[in-house]
Parts: structure tokens; C-alpha cells; sequence
């Protein structure tokens, strides 16, 4: 569940968010595990002796072995690892349901993706692998799916949702051939949440329009409901201000957009952003927004959500979120709860990103492709069978807490989920560990995040997921300089260093720091895709 690097500065930060949220937080979060010898980790005992599918008689039925490089994510963030008689365990356990032999294949940490390519341009044994198709799809590392999905894959195609528009897409060129399964739906990670005790504490409605939002801010500031002045009525980020707010003064989603010349533009250059930036200034002015918002660091931030002083933020959901159950150690009462109904002058205030292009592929070179998707279709056949592979054997790995609304809770660390594969956001919604520090997360994920009802969606949501991001960076050599004056001007206008009334003198400003080449090379690429 690997982002790419992305040309634009803001998408590839938010991208980088969701797909670390997804992993760390919903696929992963109380998995943990990893070995780093990069080594393929081969069973203790010959397993097509050891074992046969219920019903069959040894030497009926033929063991398959499938090999799985595990960079899902749940092994490249933790120091301990499963133990072995544990993996072996679990190995069996599939043998005997399916017939297949998975092999895991540890990446090593730090060096994931270096060990992945190696492996793919040699004779190694390989089958399944999280790649991209701006790599490996490009560079033929992969191959197409279409005939194994049809004729070995159909749970995996029903698995995800068909509201989840962009999954499939952006994991198929155009001749309709498919290279992967699909991990991350398109997502709405940023939105505003507010202290919903404090709100009851001072008789206030959740917010609709910008300006009962704004009153509500006058009000945390004049109230203080933190005591002592500490009360912060808005703590934010730049980026995560933009996603969270921008859209509703836009006629689309935060992101590069089409304008009537058919020409592609960066957000900036969006009228409605300029609203947008107009309105945030004058928050900041009148102490809405957190005097230091946009210099402090991220633990700052949840520092200052842990110390009971932040009454609204605008961030990535799992900002306050995240950070919820440890409030409520000292204020028990505290709660954080999404302005779900709030629109701006140009109706919904979140933006939904545009897909991404990684998922599940099967290695070009793959000696069992057959057995590799049935394995993965499996997978994502029942949750039984992906629990089986992601936690361990049920009694003994884990039990279900709550098993009608599937809460899990971990028994131990013996095994951490080496030989699971086909990872997918639309199991992870389907569960939860029973933590109740990450239950808030959760409820977001299931109610928010894929909900098209809830955000709009960015402009190129179809087309900018095939964007070659190496080839668009050669052709804008002023790129990086370009993201850089754009975050620092715009928070200079946000914070009163510089009127509003220069907008129009900054955005000739970027013209002269290479806009033009910007405009042309992205509206080049578009009109190649469309």
C-alpha cells in the first residue's frame, strides 16, 4: 500500500496520510511484525506430506506453493517478528482449507522496494507483490489479470464495493486489461471536527455555513472553555486547512482543475481559492486560528489536543481522532465529533482525492499464477480466511470480542501476519480491533472517508492517477521551487504578511517562477489521457 510520488506537493502529502492511515491504522495497527533478512522464509517440514484438504486422501491432491513478498506495511513498522513454529501453524492451517503452501518472502526493512526490484528483474521465486503501475505495470514487471480474475477471481471482484469508483480504474490500462487488485478507495481524510462536550457546554448547534462556523469560533475564543486562556478555537495545517475548507468555495474538490480555456491549473489559480485564503486571513486575524499553526510540527499539534486546549481542528481526521482516548484520561467527557454538515458558499467543504494506482499484482515471472490468485480471491472470499492469515489461528492468536459487529482482540504476538497478501480496504472497514483508543478512527473510516455524500471530488479524479509524475517533473525543472513559493506566499497572505489585496500580483509572481511550463506540461498529459 505504497503511494507514488506525486508532482504536487499537497496531493502526495495527503496520499502519503491515507495510505500510512490504512495501513498503519486499519490494516495493520495491532498487527506489528517483521523480520528484515529480506530472506524467503521456507516452512520447517515438507508440507505436501504433512497435510491435505478435508476429505482428500494423501497423494489426491497436488500442494501448491504460492510465494508472497509481504510489503503490505503490517512488517516494516515494528522491531519483533512472529515466531516460527507460530508461522508454521497458521502455513498449515491454510494448506488444509485451500491447498496452498504460502511462502513468505521478509522484506528487509528500509529496503523494501529495492529487494522488491531486485527480485522482479531475477529468476527468484515470486508470485505475489504490492506494486504500482506508474513501476511496475510501466516497466513490465507485471501481469495482466483479466483471464484469472475471470476464471479464479470472481469473490475478489465482488469484494469491492462498486460505489468505490477508481479501484479497478486506475489499476487498468486502456486496452481494459487489469494488473492488480485494488487496496485504497479514493478518500476524504481531512474534514473539521469539533469538541462536541464543549459545544453542549455552551449551548451551540454543529455548524452548517461558514459563518455559523465562524461563530462558533468567536465563541470557543471568547468563552474559553479550556480555562485560562489556553482554549484554541481552530488548530490546523496550511495543507490540511485546504482540504478540509477550500471545497466549499470552489466549484470542485481541492486539486488541479480544468479551467475554460481547457487548460489544466494548480489549485492556486483557482478563483474560489482566493476566497478561501481571503476568509482564512480574516480568522486568523481576529485569533481564530492558532497564532503558530502553520510553523509548529505535527507532535506539537497532538500535544496541544492531548493538553485539553483545541476546540476545533481542521486536519486529517485522525489528528483528534487518534488522539481522543488519551484526552479522555484527564477529561473523561472529551469527545471530537465531525461537522459533517457543513457547506460553504459553493456547498461540501471536504474534498475526496482521486485514486491511486497501487494494488495487488502477480509477478510477470511467476511460475504459479493460477494458484497465486486463488489465493488471493480466497482471501478476499470471507473474512474467516483473511483473519486466518492476518492474525493467526482464532482461540489461540486472537478471539472475537464481538463477533456479530467483528471486534477482534489480540492474545499474543506469537504470529503478525506474514503470509497474508491481498490486503483491502473494503475488508478493513468490516472490522475492528477492540482498542478503544482506535474506535474513533474506525467510526470515521466506515461513515466518512469513501462517502461520496460527504466531499467533493477533485476535478481530474478520472485522469490524474495516470499522470506519468517522472516525466511531468523533467518537463517543470522549476517544480519544487514552484510548491515551495505557493505554501510559503499563501500563508503569508493567511497570516497578514502580506493583504490580499496582492493576489493577483503573486500569481504573476509564479508565472515568472515557471507557471506557464507548469500549465502546459500538465494540460499535455491530460489531453493525452482523455
Amino acid at each position: 500500500m505504497r503511494c507514488r510520488q506525486s508532482n504536487n506537493k499537497g496531493r502526495a502529502t495527503t496520499m502519503k496520510k491515507w495510505v500510512l492511515a490504512s495501513n498503519a491504522l486499519c490494516l495493520v495497527i495491532l498487527v506489528g511484525a517483521g523480520c528484515s533478512s529480506g530472506k524467503t522464509v521456507e516452512p520447517a517440514v515438507t508440507s505436501n506430506v504433512a497435510s491435505v484438504k478435508p476429505g482428500a486422501t494423501p497423494g489426491e491432491q497436488k500442494i501448491e506453493k504460492v510465494y508472497v513478498y509481504a510489503n503490505g506495511g503490517n512488517l516494516s513498522s515494528v522491531t519483533d517478528s512472529s515466531k516460527p513454529e507460530a508461522v508454521e501453524e497458521v502455513r498449515k492451517a491454510i494448506i488444509d482449507k485451500i491447498g496452498i503452501e504460502v511462502i513468505p518472502i521478509i522484506p528487509p526493512k528500509g529496503s523494501e522496494d529495492d529487494k522488491l526490484n531486485i527480485m522482479l528483474a531475477s529468476n527468484e521465486p515470486l508470485d505475489i507483490f504490492n506494486g504500482s503501475m506508474e513501476l511496475h505495470q510501466a516497466k513490465g514487471a507485471a501481469m495482466p489479470l483479466n483471464d484469472l480474475l475471470d476464471k479464479y477471481g470472481q469473490n475478489s471482484k465482488k469484494l469491492w464495493p462498486v460505489e468505490w469508483k477508481g479501484g479497478w480504474e486506475a489499476l487498468s490500462t486502456k486496452d481494459g486489461r487489469i494488473w492488480g487488485l485494488p487496496i485504497n478507495a479514493p478518500a476524504a481524510g481531512n474534514t473539521v471536527l469539533i469538541r462536541e462536550d464543549w459545544m453542549k457546554k455552551l449551548n451551540l448547534k454543529m455548524p452548517t455555513t461558514m459563518e455559523e462556523l465562524e461563530a462558533i469560533l468567536k465563541e470557543f475564543k471568547e468563552k474559553d472553555p479550556a480555562g485560562g486562556g489556553k482554549t484554541i478555537p481552530l488548530l490546523t495545517t496550511l495543507e490540511e486547512l485546504s482540504h478540509s475548507l477550500a471545497a466549499g468555495f470552489m466549484d470542485v474538490g481541492y486539486g488541479k482543475w480544468l479551467d475554460a480555456d481547457g487548460k489544466v491549473k494548480p489549485e492556486v489559480l483557482n478563483p474560489g481559492y482566493k476566497d478561501f485564503v481571503a476568509k482564512m486571513a480574516d480568522w486568523y486575524k481576529k485569533g481564530y486560528i492558532y497564532k503558530e499553526a502553520f510553523t509548529i510540527e505535527g507532535a506539537e499539534q497532538i500535544e496541544l489536543i492531548k493538553q485539553n486546549r483545541v476546540a476545533v481542528g481542521a486536519h486529517w481526521h485522525s489528528r483528534e481522532l487518534g488522539n481522543q482516548f488519551a484526552l479522555q484520561s484527564s477529561v473523561p467527557e472529551a469527545k471530537y465529533v465531525v461537522a459533517d454538515q457543513l457547506r460553504g458558499p459553493k456547498g461540501l467543504t471536504m474534498t475526496m482525492g482521486g485514486p491511486g494506482g497501487n494494488g495487488w499484482m502477480i509477478s510477470k515471472n511467476s511460475k504459479n499464477p493460477i494458484a497465486a490468485m486463488k489465493y488471493m480471491n480466497w482471501l478476499q472470499t470471507d473474512l474467516d480466511n483473511y483473519m486466518l492469515a492476518y492474525f493467526g489461528i482464532e482461540g489461540k492468536h486472537w478471539k472475537w470480542v464481538d463477533k456479530t459487529n467483528h471486534v477482534y482482540e489480540r492474545l499474543n504476538r506469537d504470529y503478525l501476519g506474514d503470509l497474508i497478501a491481498a490486503m483491502s480496504f473494503a475488508w478493513t472497514i468490516q472490522f475492528r480491533d477492540a482498542s478503544p483508543q482506535n474506535a474513533p478512527s474506525f467510526e470515521y473510516y466506515r461513515n466518512f472517508l469513501t462517502n461520496p455524500e460527504k466531499a467533493k471530488k477533485v476535478a481530474l479524479f478520472d485522469v490524474e492517477y495516470k499522470f506519468d509524475s517522472n516525466a511531468l517533473a523533467e518537463k517543470i525543472p522549476t517544480l519544487n521551487d514552484l510548491n515551495r513559493m505557493i505554501e510559503q506566499e499563501t500563508i503569508k497572505f493567511i497570516r497578514g504578511a502580506r493583504p490580499i489585496g496582492e493576489w493577483d500580483s503573486f500569481l504573476q509572481e509564479l508565472n515568472k517562477a515557471g507557471m506557464e511550463k507548469w500549465i502546459t506540461a500538465y494540460t499535455a498529459a491530460y489531453n493525452e489521457i482523455k
